[in-house]
């Protein structure tokens, strides 16, 4: 049987990166949403401030639990079979939970929250079987795709909410629409490649991440900063709007944190296939996290500096750590397992940032104690992130 001609490789390559791409770019819009409408939310269901961290902790538990089994699942049913059925969770859940249905917000969270976390786990091992040798590449190109929406999403958000017609329901359930056209470009992909899943999956990684120091190390950088990020992403406009900044103006500082971030994304993304190494790039997002979150602090006033340095850390972060996971790895097998307990633990540990600073502002009525615990964090990411950062394989 003669093989497919070269263009026709090159062509189903394309069309098969496009749809990664895609399916990064709903990895995170549908969470990033919620913040800048967050206050128009409790305010219509009544929550108060440890419910509405729980709002924002939810699916980032779920990322964690779903990261322990998504391995298994995308081993037996196909890589490509789950991320489409992942799609299809995030777009009901995202349509459920824009509808004026009791407890719909709720479920609707909890839906899309499983399909994104299983296409955070599924999406690098994917990568590392179809492109070992562009993984760093690919996978900057989805996480700026995925930067690039959540930044897009958080500042569209107030604007859609405050149109005549709309309100913050409208501003959760217009992210329908990416969800329903990836879907649509990813189904072809679930009638392709199957066998070729199947028959290399009868192996399994040598050793397990959770018994080698460098899963430790991995598993922690990636908790930390994301701990970072989402507590920022859910809980700065309000901890702004108390120093003066309008929602809408904050909308727009979390786009600035994002388009930042994507265009660092890009740029890491060409320096992790450069260096040896990525021990460098892992203090450096350390530092640049470090000096978003003291500033913050110091100086709410004069967020915006802030926010772009810590969109410089949070660009290198997402990079250098869904990198790691094949770099750091032998085969896509131990890439799926490495991703699994890294997103577990990271989820875990993240999940606590928002709920923390919720409970944390409640407690004391005020932001030094929340803000304290984000400067720690970014401080622990510098030691994390450059062990994490050496050129060894588990």
């Amino acid at each position: 049987m003669l093989p497919p001609p070269e263009s026709s490789v090159r062509r189903s390559s394309f069309v098969l990166a496009t749809g990664i791409v895609l399916i990064g770019a709903n990895l995170r819009a549908p969470i990033t949403v919620l913040g800048p409408v967050l206050t128009d939310i409790q305010t219509t269901l009544h929550l108060d401030g440890a419910a509405a961290g729980l709002l924002n902790a939810l699916p980032l538990l779920l990322f964690a639990v779903l990261s322990l089994i998504a391995p298994g699942i995308g081993r037996r049913y196909g890589l490509e079979r789950i991320l489409a059925a992942a799609l299809g969770a995030i777009l009901v859940g995202t349509l459920l939970r824009s509808l004026w249905l009791p407890a719909g917000l709720w479920i609707g969270t909890i839906l899309l929250s499983a399909g994104i976390a299983f296409g955070n786990v599924l999406l690098p091992g994917l990568v590392k079987r179809d492109f070992p040798d562009r993984a760093a590449g690919m996978i900057g190109l989805y996480a700026a795709a995925m930067a690039g929406m959540a930044g897009l999403s958080a500042g569209l958000a107030v604007p859609i909410a405050r149109l005549p017609f709309a309100d913050w329901r409208w501003s959760l359930g217009a992210w329908a629409l990416l969800s329903l056209v990836t879907l649509i470009v990813w189904l072809p992909q679930t009638r392709r490649q199957q066998r070729q899943f199947a028959a290399a999956s009868s192996s399994t990684p040598a050793v397990s991440p959770w018994r080698h120091p460098i899963g430790w190390q991995v598993s922690l950088f990636f908790a930390l900063h994301s701990l970072v990020f989402y507590a920022i992403v859910d809980w700065f406009a309000s901890y702004v709007g108390e120093a003066g900044v309008s929602a809408g103006t904050a909308g727009v500082y979390l786009l600035a944190y994002q388009v930042v971030a994507v265009a660092t994304n890009l740029g890491s993304a060409s320096l992790i296939r450069r260096f040896a190494d990525q021990r460098l790039l892992g203090f450096v997002c350390g530092v640049c996290l470090l000096v978003g979150t003291a500033g913050l602090l110091v100086w709410p006033d004069l967020s915006l500096p802030w926010l772009i340095a810590a969109g410089l850390g949070a660009g290198i972060a997402m990079v250098t750590s869904l990198s790691l996971f094949a770099l750091r790895t032998r085969d896509h097998h131990q890439a799926g397992a490495l991703s699994g307990m890294a997103q577990f633990i990271g989820y875990a540990g993240a999940a606590t940032g928002p709920l923390l600073v919720g409970v944390l502002h409640d407690a004391t009525g005020g932001w030094t104690a929340p803000m304290t615990l984000l400067i720690v964090a970014s401080a622990l990411v510098i030691v994390f992130a450059t062990l994490a950062g050496r050129d060894r394989t588990i």
